[in-house]
């Protein structure tokens, strides 16, 4: 998997990174063993997408992530999800990822960012 994912059980955050090329599998594969399967879906996301090639990534697939794990979102406790990106082609994918999420019923305040500071400070993380 493309995706490297450690969980911080004591702040409630997963951390994501992605290296090299990331597919719609990938992304679904995590969200079945994360969000589903270890039951951690009341936990804040960080996405770092800045160092992963997205070009693979299909518009129906995404829609079926985001079907997926919009299903997993807490209705009462709100979270988030913040995905950190470093080119123009990632940053379009991850706000149709935001558009679909939502459509699907996503509960999660979802932002896109381009400094991994500000990324950092939306979720209340220290740098």
């Amino acid at each position: 998997m493309a995706l490297h994912v450690q969980v911080d059980r004591n702040r409630k955050l997963i951390s994501v990174t992605g290296e090299g090329v990331v597919t719609d599998h990938d992304l679904l594969e995590y969200v079945r063993e994360f969000l589903l399967g270890a039951d951690l879906s009341g936990y804040d996301e960080l996405f770092d997408l800045s160092a992963a090639d997205l070009v693979d990534l299909t518009y129906a697939g995404l829609a079926a992530v985001a079907e997926a794990a919009a299903a997993t979102d807490p209705e009462a406790a709100p979270t988030k999800i913040a995905i950190l990106v470093s080119e123009a082609l990632a940053m379009g994918r991850s706000r149709m990822y935001q558009t679909l999420r939502e459509s699907k019923g996503g509960r999660r305040a979802t932002r896109v960012f381009w400094d991994e500071g500000e990324c950092r400070e939306w979720l209340g993380i220290p740098s």
